[in-house]
């Protein structure tokens, strides 16, 4: 409504609190007046009775009295005047006197200051009541607009949040809509892919017959070849069980060092009785190599148990067709003589002797499995002519074995790991082959050579240790 002051929450306004500032005073300065106007009527209808109230009154303010003079009228009507413009200033009421404008605006204070404890306290005067109210309404109004300024920004920011929102669904909607239309298409090549896959299918299905009856005919006719092919293997057997019997009868049943000596690979050719050096029929023609050992037995072809010859040589200086030797071992009671037979089993004239080396082997004698035993003796082998093979066949001409491989026991009750199991499975399986080997050389009559005949065969001297020169 036009004229009605705004009020906000929680208190009265500034604009009010000065109004009742005002009307208070107005109210005082109108009873004052209506005090001095009921005097001057009085001593203007009496004077006598006016100068005993003049002398009981006191003269009015000069203000009041200016005032009178000035607008040409009483002093009474003066402070009236004032009295009700201070009554509708204070209470909004021009006929309130002072007590009912003071009584109305100590009331109203101390109904504020209670309520308001932090801001006015019960003897503040109206004016300074006025000025605290209107202190605390501009630090209400600061707040305010400090709010307002948030809440507008937290508007801005809301919209900005809408629009990025709608732009957001927009592209939710448009890839909505993409893949709606890839779905449509995925679904129509769905479609099309099936009946690609049918289409195929009837094909492969077709295809399927035809090699089905494809192989039926396969299958009869190899029933036919296997018949064929068993009747062939058969005629095989019955051969080779006769080509095994020719060897049988070319072959001794056991190993026959004889043999070996009977296959000599030279003689002695001179020997100086007293002296370390002997000659021999080989040289570098045969391919014989310095630091090649032979071992020599007597040329009566006597055949030790062990198959140690009577002396070991080396060979130091080569010439074309013989060859200079060290006697590196001897035996006193046979001494070298000239046609005395000289054999290396890694070494023959004209061809490379095989052989199947298996087993573990103790070469320094020393109680220990040497873990390059199997390469040492390969090596000797190749040094000297022969060559290693590692599979059986019918054109070996040894097998030279160590120690079988020890398989390690365990109690029932023992609690051993898996890599220790392991370690004993392949012990087992390498003991397994060591055994199929040795049965598989006797049977194909196979001269089957220990550790130590084997370095005795190739010139190595000393019985406790293998010697290198």
């Amino acid at each position: 409504m036009a004229g009605r002051p705004v009020t906000t929450r929680g208190g009265l306004t500034g604009a009010h609190w000065g109004m009742i500032v005002f009307a208070i005073l107005t109210c005082v300065f109108l009873g004052l007046s209506i005090f001095l106007m009921t005097g001057l009527k009085e001593a203007d209808s009496k004077r006598q009775a006016a100068a005993q109230k003049e002398q009981f009154y006191g003269s009015p303010p000069s203000y009041y009295a200016n005032e009178a003079n000035a607008r040409r009228t009483s002093v009474f009507a003066v402070v009236n005047e004032d009295i009700r413009r201070v009554a509708a200033t204070v209470t909004g009421q021009p006929e309130d006197v002072g007590p009912s404008i003071v009584a109305k605006a100590e009331k109203l204070l101390g109904d504020i200051a209670a309520r308001k404890r932090d801001v006015l306290n019960a003897g503040d005067t109206l004016l300074t009541a006025l000025d605290k109210l209107d202190k605390a309404h501009s630090d209400a109004r600061s707040e305010a607009d400090a709010a307002r300024t948030v809440v507008n920004d937290l508007q801005e920011e809301l919209q900005n949040i809408t629009a990025q929102l709608k732009l957001t669904r927009d592209e939710f909607e448009a890839q909505t809509a993409a893949l709606s239309r890839q779905l449509e298409q995925a679904q129509t090549e769905k479609v099309s892919a099936l009946q690609q896959k049918d289409d195929q299918l009837r094909d492969v299905q077709a295809t399927l017959d035809a090699r089905e009856q494809l192989i039926n005919k396969l299958k009869t006719e190899g029933l036919r070849a296997v018949r064929d092919a068993e009747t062939e293997i058969l005629r095989l057997e019955n051969q080779i069980a006769a080509l095994q019997r020719q060897v049988k009868d070319l072959k001794p049943a056991t190993f026959d060092p004889n043999a070996i000596l009977r296959k000599a690979d030279g003689r002695i050719l001179r020997a100086v009785p007293g002296s370390d050096v002997v000659y021999i029929n080989l040289g570098a023609a045969d391919k014989v190599k310095v630091g090649q050992g032979f071992e020599v037995y007597s040329q009566t072809g006597e055949t030790p148990a062990t198959l140690r010859g009577k002396a070991s040589i080396e060979v130091v200086t080569l010439m074309e067709e013989t060859a200079e030797c060290r006697i590196t071992r001897r035996s006193p009671n046979a001494p070298i003589i000239e046609g005395d037979i000289i054999v290396n089993i890694a070494y023959e004239r004209g061809r490379q002797p095989k052989f199947v080396v298996r087993g573990e082997f103790d070469l320094n004698y020393d109680g220990q499995i040497d873990f390059d035993g199997i390469e040492q003796i390969t090596a000797i082998i190749r040094q000297w002519g022969g060559q290693v093979v590692p599979d059986l066949d019918e054109t070996v001409d040894a097998v030279v074995i160590g120690v079988a491989p020890s398989v390690p026991t365990f109690n029932r009750d023992e609690r051993v790991s898996d890599v220790v199991r392991d370690q004993a499975a392949q012990k087992e399986a390498q003991l397994a082959r060591f055994r199929n080997l040795v049965d598989q050389a006797g049977k194909m009559y196979i001269p089957v050579i220990t550790q130590n005949q084997f370095l005795f065969l190739t010139g190595y001297a000393g019985d406790a240790h293998l010697a290198y020169r």
